[in-house]
């Protein structure tokens, strides 16, 4: 995500030149792991609204029939406003605490066991554990609905993940790569696209890059960007639909640019 500071603030460029965040240009700024996890303390603020911002989107990109303002009240006063499904409800309130523990666990590496983890959370509760389906990969063949891919068998899923977890990902470029590779596996049973855009936020915050929400304004382009990176590798698209979602973050959230400075100036 990125934050505009007011280019007079001479002392930001002068004097947070550790990894609390890296600037790209002379007002920019960007959220790090260790101010994530302070901005994660102060309730009702800027943490708040990003979980919400990320979670509408990506919930929605799958169908979920939570709107902006029942998903607040979900997190803030622990209601159910509206007509949903159960597996909705389930998996959105699951959602919210998976947030949590991205964040939480940002200081420990991405493993098999901790993907499974996240997949856990995610599905704990609904129907896909009442069939067997969570904790583990994909027991069954599955498939994208419309879409001439071919997914990975679930005698692969081991190996490749195994694979696609040792890569690093250290640029918007990587990130869109291990995407793209993560979803064309498609590990899980049900679930994948949800744990794939957890991944992205975490490498995001692991690599100082600008937080990436994939805005439900750029979902047809999302998806088509995708599918060519499935089928050329071509990344292009794919980066300049995150970087599209970026500049829509950051436009929601100026309001919060002096909280972000407050929380910098107490980091270590």
């Amino acid at each position: 995500m990125l934050i505009y500071l007011n280019q007079s603030r001479n002392y930001y460029r002068n004097n947070f030149t550790n990894c609390n965040y890296v600037r790209r240009e002379e007002k920019y700024m960007k959220i790090s792991i260790n101010t994530m996890k302070k901005l994660s303390k102060i309730k009702n603020s800027v943490y708040d609204d990003i979980k919400i911002e990320f979670l509408y989107h990506s919930n929605k990109v799958e169908g979920s029939t939570f709107n902006i303002e029942q998903l607040s009240i979900l997190l803030e006063q622990k209601m159910i406003i509206g007509e949903h499904s159960i597996n909705d409800v389930q998996e959105t309130i699951n959602s919210l605490e998976l947030f949590d523990f991205v964040v939480e666990t940002l200081n420990e590496k991405l493993t098999d066991r901790l993907l499974r983890e996240y997949y856990s959370i995610l599905k704990k509760n609904t129907s896909d554990e009442n069939y067997g389906f969570v904790g583990v990969y994909k027991k069954i063949p599955n498939k994208l609905r419309n879409v001439d891919i071919e997914l990975a068998q679930p005698y692969e899923v081991e190996e490749l993940i195994k694979d696609l977890l040792e890569k690093k990902t250290k640029s918007i470029y990587d990130i869109a790569d291990f995407h793209q590779k993560f979803e064309h596996i498609h590990p899980f049973q049900d679930g994948n696209g949800r744990i794939g855009r957890f991944i992205i936020l975490r490498q995001c915050l692991e690599n100082n890059i600008d937080l990436i929400a994939i805005d439900d304004e750029y979902n047809k382009e999302y998806r088509e960007a995708l599918y060519k990176a499935q089928t050329s590798g071509a990344l292009e698209q794919l980066v300049q639909v995150f970087e599209k979602c970026q500049n829509k973050l950051d436009e929601k959230l100026q309001s919060y640019i002096p909280t972000i400075e407050q929380v910098l100036e107490k980091i270590d």
